[in-house]
């Protein structure tokens, strides 16, 4: 098995298959990728982009090519002496004709031998038993009578009821339809047109399927199976069972016991019922597979989507190897903010939105709107768990459902992590603590019954010995419950809802951040950096993924905001009222005042770096991915316009903002104002985002390099962040023999983050046991701007590694990402004496005395990456 040291994520899909992945293998073998790290390969919705929306998890997806397709990649990584990683989706699959268990289940209901595959309440109140689809563009009643729904026929000449492109199947219970083809055609069209005239045929016949169709806006009411957060076209699995476990990951297992795979990413483990049994569960199978081919327990690599809030750390008792590295993203991120920033840039927030600049209350305000909106069902769970708890537990027995109701959403409005980690008997005591600190301020104002049930809540987390085995059993339900709708209503309100509401600066809203602080210092960086070279060297670390709101480039370029806020408030203002001279002013034919000062962030930061303010072909196509965007931004926020309630006025007013700004003859000041500000911002960006890869590519862990982000990544949300890669170009930057000083004097093309990723990741290959095992030790900087540079040194045997780079830039005018040498003055780095060879600039320098310029350090290089030589 080839020793994981660093992966290359690739998105699959129609347009990149499995032989497309295997057309790049020798180019990222030559990169220095020890691993390619596949999204979901599992067949999925026809057209899939993603490969999340899976409808038969055992079967390689034949729009990517299909098993065969795949072990030709394998082979051709294993040439080269490369393996694969693969993104699995153990907690939802798509609830879509295609997919076969759905598909049974619709027809039987409760007796498919499916039908507890998922996890479907059949009992909840007022569901009669039924499956609800509420998949309806109209009012049920409305759908029969306007011939929205009509009979017909699959291609088999199977019975199928249609709405549009959806189908579902119709059993006739004892009905006996034409043989011929064509007669039970003109029969299914007979009792389509009759429903139009009013006859209840059709109704009749609805009425006795194991489904029950209805308008879409009741489903965040009435849907009675659990979602993928509130994603009605994926219906949650309950992969705690083992005929669903065997089932989901058979394909996985069997690839890893042929050596085709030496690795899983697991997608959303919080929504999982268990995700401790779960993961000890998987990792014993996975072993197992392993041992096939000589394998000792615990190489093959088991990596979790795990969102960690401030403070949190991954459960030690899960036995993976790490994260997906998220929690790294936001370190790494937040050490390059500086925190002076945050004041300022609050007050600026502030002063424009009328919002109160506090993220916690942003988040706070979500979650009770959520649980209120599309979450209700799944709060509707959680509380009918709550309310049968209630009645066999004698203390609680007069509660009522409205007491328990008001309890319950005043603990998850206050939820601190994405959940907890019930055993049989609870919430361990770190879980326990957790729960006790949201019921508690839960408590602080609450109504005395309501208080009274949210003390009775924190009593039910945790079993004693004398609890009774029913109470046992519905307590557990509850947990479970609570469990699996605080994790969706942490990722909706946060990453979904917030996100979109807070601006104090955009770079530091991103999946795995929680920003209630702008920045982190050097010693909470060097500590996480730490704990994983004790603990988690295999963990990845990621600066970009397929979810980011932002590039890893794109943050960075926002993060010199952080350093010179001042500059950045004047750029404002002068945006403001070129604005305002266009009749675009907020609240008088613009958008309002912080979704302006949103867009402003986004077009200094996503402004691409060869876009001349005078292209109107790069400026019109640049327009149309801000305003995807945007409209995105907009919905997701549910201030002005939802995603089911989109008020196009407004967005157009908002749309009008980004056009002017852009696209429109009468902007062209306001445009040469934004490109200024841009241009002004990207060189000190780009030393930022060298910056950034260095550490990713250096401190413990294991670094992912996604799709195409060996050159600067400016994109935006999804589906701009999973755009096409040109691999051509990359190849040619790879053959290009260019000095490092030319590529730092071109460096708008990308060619020179390129360079330094190919060879940070050529090194990891060349010395791999300094960084699989190698330690990791804080070096201090003295003198001037020492606290403008954060630096280590990792050393394992003989060979040692001396990283140093700067942060907190701003105020310093320079055209290309390098820092004069009288920028650090006296400044010094205190490390070992020796001899060390600079990547990438190529010297030999020597140091005495323990201390090494930092103008010289940095003279031919915005970033020191220093490899000691005998």
């Amino acid at each position: 098995m080839t020793e994981l040291r660093a992966t290359a994520r690739l998105q699959l899909h129609a347009g990149f298959t499995l032989g497309d992945a295997a057309a790049q293998v020798p180019y990222f073998a030559r990169l220095g990728v020890s691993h390619l790290y596949l999204s979901p390969i599992g067949t999925a919705v026809p057209g899939s982009t993603h490969g999340y929306d899976v409808t038969d998890p055992g079967q390689v997806n034949p729009e990517l090519g299909g098993e065969a397709a795949l072990m030709d990649l394998h082979a051709a990584a294993q040439a080269r002496g490369m393996g694969l990683i693969l993104d699995i989706v153990p907690n939802h699959m798509a609830a879509h004709a295609h997919n076969p268990w759905w598909w049974d289940v619709l027809r039987h209901g409760r007796r498919s031998r499916h039908a507890d595959w998922f996890d479907i309440d059949w009992r909840s109140p007022g569901h009669d038993g039924k499956l609800w689809l509420p998949v309806l563009d109209r009012p049920y009643a409305q759908a029969l009578a306007e011939g929205a729904l009509k009979l017909g026929l699959s291609e088999a000449g199977e019975l199928q009821l249609e709405h549009h492109q959806a189908c579902f199947p119709v059993r006739v219970d004892g009905a006996s339809l034409p043989q011929d083809l064509e007669l039970r055609r003109d029969w299914a069209r007979q009792i389509s047109q009759g429903a139009v005239r009013g006859e209840d045929t059709l109704h009749r016949l609805l009425e006795r399927q194991a489904y029950r169709l209805a308008w879409w806006r009741v489903g965040n009411d009435m849907v009675n199976y659990r979602r993928f957060f509130d994603i009605t076209s994926l219906a949650a699995i309950r992969v705690e069972r083992p005929d669903v476990f065997n089932a989901v990951h058979a394909l996985p297992l069997r690839l890893i016991g042929e050596g085709v795979l030496d690795g899983l990413r697991l997608d959303h483990v919080d929504g999982l019922a268990d995700p401790r049994g779960y993961l000890r569960r998987l990792r014993a199978q996975v072993d197992r597979a392993g041992r096939r081919r000589g394998l000792r327990p615990g190489t093959v690599v088991l990596l979790v989507e795990k969102i960690l809030a401030p403070g949190e750390r991954l459960p030690r008792d899960w036995p993976v190897q790490g994260t997906t590295g998220y929690d790294f993203m936001d370190q790494v991120s937040g050490v390059l903010h500086d925190p002076h920033g945050q004041a300022p840039l609050t007050r600026l927030w502030v002063a424009h939105s009328g919002r109160s600049g506090d993220f916690s209350q942003e988040e706070f305000q979500a979650r009770g709107e959520l649980l209120e909106g599309s979450l209700q069902a799944e709060f509707n769970r959680a509380l009918q768990a709550a309310t049968a708890t209630a009645r066999l537990d004698l203390a609680c027995r007069e509660f009522s459902p409205q007491m328990l109701a008001a309890a319950l959403a005043a603990v998850m409005r206050r939820f601190p992590v994405y959940r907890t980690y019930a055993g049989n008997d609870g919430l361990d005591a770190r879980d326990a603590d957790l729960f006790d600190t949201a019921a508690q301020a839960a408590r602080e104002g609450a109504h005395p019954g309501v208080q009274a049930a949210i003390d009775a809540l924190r009593r039910w987390m945790r079993d004693a010995p004398q609890t009774p085995t029913v109470q046992r059993s519905l307590r557990r339900v509850l947990r479970r419950r609570m469990e699996q709708l605080s994790a969706p209503l942490n990722a909706k309100s946060v990453e979904d809802t917030s996100f979109y509401r807070h601006g104090v600066l955009l770079s530091r809203n991103e999946v795995g951040s929680h920003p209630l602080h702008l920045a982190l210092d050097t010693h909470a960086f060097h500590r996480a950096c730490q704990a994983r070279a004790a603990g988690h060297q295999r963990a990845m670390l990621a600066t970009a993924t397929h979810d980011h709101k932002r590039g890893e480039d794109l943050r960075m370029r926002l993060a010199v905001l952080s350093a010179q806020p001042a500059w950045w408030v004047q750029q404002v203002e002068a945006f403001t009222t070129l604005a305002r001279q266009l009749g675009l002013a907020p609240g008088a034919g613009g958008p309002d005042a912080g979704d302006a000062l949103m867009l402003w962030q986004m077009l200094v930061g996503a402004w691409p770096l060869a876009l001349e303010p005078d292209d109107a072909h790069g400026l019109a196509a640049f327009a149309e991915r801000m305003a995807g965007w945007q409209a995105k931004a907009l919905r997701e926020a549910k201030l002005r316009s939802t995603w089911t309630e989109p008020d196009e006025r407004y967005e157009a007013a908002a749309r009008a903002l980004l056009d002017a700004a852009l696209v429109q003859d009468a902007g062209k000041t306001l445009r040469h104002a934004v490109h200024a500000a841009a241009q002004a911002l990207g060189p000190l960006g780009a030393i930022n985002g060298l910056a950034q890869a260095t550490l990713r590519l250096t401190t413990p862990g294991v670094p992912d390099l996604y799709q195409g982000t060996e050159g600067w990544d400016l994109s935006l949300v999804d589906p701009d962040n999973r755009r096409p890669v040109d691999f051509a170009l990359r190849q040619q930057w790879l053959d290009d023999p260019a000095p490092w000083p030319a590529l730092l004097q071109q460096w708008r093309s990308g060619q020179c983050k390129a360079r330094l990723v190919a060879q940070l990741l050529q090194l990891r290959a060349s010395v791999p046991e300094l960084f699989a095992r190698g330690d990791y030790k804080p070096l201090r900087a003295e003198g001037h701007a020492c606290a403008q540079v954060l630096a280590f040194r990792r050393q394992h045997g003989d060979t040692a590694l001396v990283v140093a780079v700067p942060r907190l830039l701003g105020g310093v005018d320079i055209a290309v990402p390098s820092l004069p040498a009288d920028y650090w003055q006296d400044g010094a780095l205190v490390l070992p004496d020796g001899r060390y060879r600079h990547l990438p600039d190529g010297r030999v320098l020597e140091v005495q005395g323990r201390h090494m310029a930092l103008a010289e350090l940095f003279l031919h290089s915005p970033v020191a990456v220093l490899a000691t030589l005998q």
